[in-house]
């Protein structure tokens, strides 16, 4: 009896202290769900494109801060990916474009380097890849086997349905793909498709469909989770779901005011390419100008993609709610770099001008008030020391950008008295390099050699060309006005930042 009574008095004697111990006992850290959309420029109703619908990101910002002013390192999806999640800049990486075939260039690179995920995994969280996050041609066949707790894997499209070459679901387009495949012969499909289908029968959906799952499995564990979620749109072809193509009047939606190359720009070096990624489509023209009603279809297309996207951000936020994480689960989303559409002619990326260069990054995070409009400069470089902060994890030393947490806070803070983005033209000794100095008004490009041919790269010590567009009169990069005499103050200015910049390029002559 005596034994009976004790028992039970020993337990109301300490549980005062054992409350107070759980009081003292931190809270569990919070959740990253990490959202990359590829090829996604800022044309988005929370960017103050009126005409686009995106309801889903739209929320999102509302509830944490958009950062108007955001710039990508490189534009093009290898290099800028892989900037952002080792934290280091493209000269410190070496990489500047796609491989020409897969290889692990980050662990023969940089065989020490912590990535983002990684650094996540080593702090106890569960990590997990779901699709395109690095891209593939740069790391192992476990897409960084090294950054992961849980192993990159297959995502779910629609009962029965398996994913097409391009994504296609048309039947007559999966057959002619498949078949030429099938033969080895080099193709493509059209440049459009909008199947009447559900959202995962397409590629993009299933990968939602299977991020909410493990949203659904890993909420449910003691661990906090880091869930990368790759969306392939509004990369092409620009394929969505019928119902998202209903959603506009293609005779009304804008083209670009400005087709043509800027006044005076280094025409052999302003592009890499002449929109040759949407000219490999089999119903696009292989030179001369886009006609004005595939210019139409390309522009709906690109319009129904992103609000094909936004629909699949809604799903994961959906996700979160249901699941009672959502006030604990930080939300990043970014677009990996920009895109023309039709400004100056171009279709495509890999430019250092503003429609390419400057991409959409959104943060949520717990504890800090949502609404918020960053108008100040910040880099993809940035995300990396941001998420850490946020997630009260240590900031690595290598890493090269500056976190943005003050201005999620609403601190008036000058993190970066510019954004810098590059490009490359060529792979071997006969290479050209241009940096992208953008300031709040002006940007400044300057055009050097470069030899990519060693271990490191070599840059030559003169420029071969300058670029200098003032948005504060121009916003459409029309002249270039690097060789107008009224402008050889601010050239100088400019050229000067540059050098405090990039110490590490020579000494100009």
């Amino acid at each position: 009896m005596m034994k009976h009574f004790i028992t039970p008095l020993i337990a109301l004697l300490f549980a005062p202290l054992a409350a107070l111990h759980a009081a003292d006992t931190p809270k569990q850290k919070p959740n990253v769900l990490f959202i990359i959309s590829d090829d996604l420029k800022p044309l988005l109703g929370c960017y103050g494109t009126s005409w686009i619908q995106s309801p889903n990101i739209d929320r999102l910002a509302s509830k944490g801060t958009v950062f108007t002013a955001n710039y990508c390192q490189v534009a093009f999806c290898a290099p800028t990916r892989f900037s952002l999640l080792t934290g280091l800049r493209p000269d410190s990486t070496g990489v500047y474009l796609n491989p020409d075939q897969p290889q692990d260039l980050l662990r023969t690179r940089l065989p020490d380097v912590v990535t983002l995920p990684q650094h996540f995994k080593n702090h106890g969280y569960i990590t997990h890849p779901l699709h395109k996050v690095f891209d593939g041609r740069t790391v192992d066949q476990g897409h960084d086997a090294a950054s992961w707790t849980v192993q990159y894997g297959p995502w779910e499209l629609a009962p029965g349905e398996k994913p097409a070459p391009g994504g296609y679901q048309d039947p007559a387009t999966k057959a002619r793909l498949v078949e030429a495949l099938m033969q080895g012969q080099p193709t493509s499909g059209p440049a459009t498709e909008a199947c009447d289908i559900p959202d995962n029968a397409y590629h993009d959906g299933g990968v939602a469909h299977t991020a909410a799952k493990r949203i659904r499995e890993f909420s449910q564990k003691e661990q906090p989770f880091f869930l990368a979620v790759g969306f392939v749109k509004p990369h092409l072809p620009f394929i969505a779901p019928k119902k998202y193509w209903d959603l506009y009047d293609r005779g009304t939606l804008p083209l670009a005011p400005f087709q043509q190359l800027a006044q005076g720009s280094p025409n052999d070096l302003a592009f890499y390419s002449n929109s040759g990624e949407l000219r490999a489509y089999s119903d696009v023209p292989k030179t001369g100008t886009i006609p004005e009603a595939l210019q139409r279809e390309l522009m709906h297309g690109y319009a129904a993609c992103v609000s094909y996207i936004d629909a699949q951000v809604g799903l994961l936020m959906q996700t979160l709610a249901e699941c009672g994480v959502a006030d604990d689960t930080i939300i990043c989303f970014w677009g990996d770099h920009g895109w023309h559409l039709g400004e100056h002619g171009h279709w495509g990326k890999l430019t250092n001008y503003e429609d390419a260069a400057r991409a959409p990054l959104i943060l949520s995070a717990p504890g800090l008030v949502g609404g918020n409009r960053v108008t100040a400069l910040t880099e993809f470089l940035d995300v990396y020391p941001t998420l850490c902060e946020l997630a009260g994890l240590p900031i690595p030393s290598h890493a090269e950008g500056k976190s943005l947490v003050p201005l999620m806070r609403g601190e008036d803070v000058n993190l970066h008295d510019a954004a810098l983005t590059q490009m490359s033209h060529g792979r071997g000794k006969n290479a050209t390099m241009g940096w992208s100095i953008r300031t709040p008004r002006y940007r400044y490009i300057e055009w050097r050699a470069a030899d990519f041919s060693a271990d490191k790269p070599v840059f030559g010590n003169h420029a071969q060309a300058t670029e200098l567009y003032d948005y504060e009169t121009d916003p459409l990069e029309r002249e270039n006005l690097a060789g107008k005499a009224e402008q050889a103050a601010v050239l100088k200015t400019q050229q000067a930042l540059f050098d405090r910049l990039l110490p590490h390029v020579p000494a100009r002559e």
